[in-house]
């Protein structure tokens, strides 16, 4: 059987600083059938110029969709680029991480393994771990998932996953089943991984942790979404920003709701809790 093509879905805005080297760990990947689609959000540094100096020396391998839309955000950018995908399964990738050289391949073995059992029909993504790393690469903690003590088996139902999320999704990669079900995402997604694991759950398919860290999630002034140790100095940060933290929660519920409309903000409140112990 011929490895299937993958694409790698890029969301690009002014990351000058770290893009070329993710591009790098791209290229250096083992599995041989990729290709990266990116899309830009207007950026104002040197990030396109960089990826299209990418483009032209790996035209086969590097596709900018260069079409003036402006999404004003990762998580439109990201479903931009999914509903512009055609291939049978796509990843999503940041600007500013490194990929372990094994993460297509390890992961494109998961996920067809899973369709054998599942089949192809049945909405399916893969998620993984992260090693959490400093803006050069120093290694900050092995494993996001204690980090952050983030528990994977919340991706087990939707019950448990709308009020917490256990996805990043610079580590999924999805089958085009999935992201049949995943379109479109709409303004109150909080994003795009977490609604995407709940409606791939909500079509009955399945979402399949693997343990091991196959990317370095680099942590900068710039993240949009980062990664910050679970514990007592975390929990007084939300406290002492709480407005920003209560305008997060209140987005959570909306969300959650979609999937579960008998949900109050009481046993939101409670299930969410739950989830954080």
């Amino acid at each position: 059987m011929n490895d299937p093509l993958v694409e790698i879905l890029m969301a690009t805005y002014n990351g000058e600083a770290h893009i070329a080297e993710q591009l790098d760990s791209l290229i250096a990947q083992s599995y041989a059938n990729w290709k990266v689609l990116v899309h830009d959000d207007g950026s104002t540094d040197a990030t396109v110029r960089i990826v299209a100096a990418y483009a032209s020396r790996y035209p086969e391998r590097i596709i900018v969709l260069d079409d003036g839309h402006r999404c004003g955000g990762a998580k439109s950018n990201f479903a931009h680029l999914m509903a512009m995908s055609s291939a049978d399964y796509i990843f999503f990738c940041d600007q500013d991480d490194v990929w372990l050289s094994s993460k297509v391949a390890d992961s494109v073995k998961t996920i067809l393994a899973a369709e054998a059992v599942h089949r192809r029909e049945t909405p399916l993504a893969v998620f993984t771990d992260l090693t959490v790393v400093d803006a050069k690469l120093n290694v900050l903690a092995d494993s996001m998932w204690e980090f952050q003590r983030i528990k994977p088996e919340l991706a087990d139902s939707v019950n448990t996953l709308a009020v917490r999320n256990c996805m990043t999704g610079c580590t999924m990669l999805m089958n085009r089943a999935a992201v049949g079900a995943c379109l479109p995402i709409p303004a109150y997604a909080v994003m795009h991984d977490w609604w995407c694991g709940l409606k791939i759950l909500q079509a009955r398919g399945r979402l399949i942790a693997m343990k091991s860290p196959l990317v370095l999630y680099r942590q900068h002034g710039s993240n949009v979404v980062g990664a910050r140790r679970w514990g007592p100095a975390l929990i007084a940060r939300k406290l002492l920003n709480f407005g920003s933290y209560w305008g997060d929660l209140r987005r959570n519920f909306v969300m959650a709701k979609h999937f579960l409309p008998e949900l109050t903000f009481y046993s939101f409140a409670l299930k969410k809790l739950h989830a954080l112990r």
